[in-house]
């Protein structure tokens, strides 16, 4: 039964070499390739490098993640910090373009910006008149501001008078006034709050009896140059603190988001990544080399711990006694 076994090792080691031999061959046919041979050669580099870098694997590891994270935070807290401003309320201002003769009064409909739903506003209308007897002459009228839903659902009119009066002969007039116009500046609502981010405004300038009710009963009619709407932001608690500064409250939006970030990746990194330091070497615990002293037992034999306890106690006075008795030297007698 020997031979045969032997046979098949043979047979087997045979078979072993001859692989070996052909994936050899096989190798050095290839590496005369030229586009093999460098690809090869790369591989190789990079199965060394990573062969150099195997024992660090647990520290490498951790660090790449945290390096690979800094620009995914970089970026989040810079997208915050732009929400934030973006986010921040502002003035506004649009304007109007009256339409004259289809109404009983001229009247404007525009669609106002988008708008904080719940920050509070003060809306005026700002009208640029011509300066003339006609419209000094037309006295007190009215103008009228009414904010819609853009589903035609009201959310606020207001009604308030005006009058048209000469311009102040000033100096310095020229400035901040049009020659021949007189600006105009009526509040309509104060510390309002749309409720909406998209509102539609109906601004209506005149009397809606055409002033045919005084004088000879003509018609007549405001004239005017330009018209805007304004809303001004009014700061009240945190919320116009960041509309007062908007630039400072982003960065420290992004400022805050970004520590933030960086504290949790750290603390969820840092117990991945195990330091070891020449002294943590697992080192053999230290033997004692001193000996032990044995304490001796105080516990009699069990001979002699019967006898111990079948003795009578003697009381305390009659050992002292005795214990004097033994000490003192007898009496020398004089002959």
């Amino acid at each position: 039964m020997e031979p045969p076994k032997k046979e098949k090792e043979t047979e087997t080691e045979e078979r072993d070499k001859l692989r070996k031999k052909v994936v050899e061959d096989t190798g050095g046919i290839l590496s005369y390739f030229w586009p093999l041979h460098p690809i090869r050669l790369f591989v190789d580099l990079i199965l060394a490098a990573l062969r150099l870098v195997q024992p660090f694997a647990p520290q490498l590891v951790p660090l790449a993640v945290f390096s690979a994270c800094i620009p995914l935070i970089l970026f989040l807290s810079v997208g915050s910090g732009y929400l934030v401003w973006k986010s921040v309320a502002v003035g506004w201002e649009t304007e109007i373009f009256l339409q004259y003769g289809d109404g009983p009064v001229p009247y404007a409909e525009v669609a106002l910006p988008s708008v904080v739903a719940q920050q509070a506003y003060d809306i005026s209308l700002h009208l640029v008149v011509p300066a003339n007897e006609a419209n000094f002459a037309l006295g007190n009228w009215m103008a009228s501001l009414s904010l819609m839903t853009p589903s035609n659902g009201t959310i606020a009119t207001a009604r308030k008078p005006a009058i048209v009066l000469p311009p102040y002969a000033s100096p310095w007039s020229f400035l901040y006034n049009r020659p021949g116009t007189v600006d105009l500046n009526i509040p309509m609502l104060k510390d309002f709050v749309l409720g909406a981010t998209r509102a539609l405004a109906r601004v209506e300038l005149g009397r809606r009896d055409q002033w045919k009710t005084l004088g000879e009963g003509h018609g007549r009619e405001l004239s005017v140059l330009s018209g805007y709407i304004r809303g001004v932001v009014l700061h009240h608690g945190v919320r116009g603190l960041i509309s007062r500064f908007p630039l400072a409250s982003a960065l420290a939006a992004s400022v805050v988001f970004f520590v933030i970030l960086f504290i949790g990746m750290i603390t969820c990194l840092m117990p991945a990544v195990e330091w070891h330091f020449p002294s943590d070497v697992n080192e053999p615990p230290k033997v004692d080399d001193r000996p032990r002293k044995r304490r001796r037992s105080r516990r009699p034999p069990e001979g002699e711990g019967s006898e111990h306890k079948s003795r009578p106690r003697t009381p305390r006075g009659t050992r002292s006694a005795e214990g004097s008795g033994s000490r003192t030297r007898p009496p020398v007698s004089n002959r």
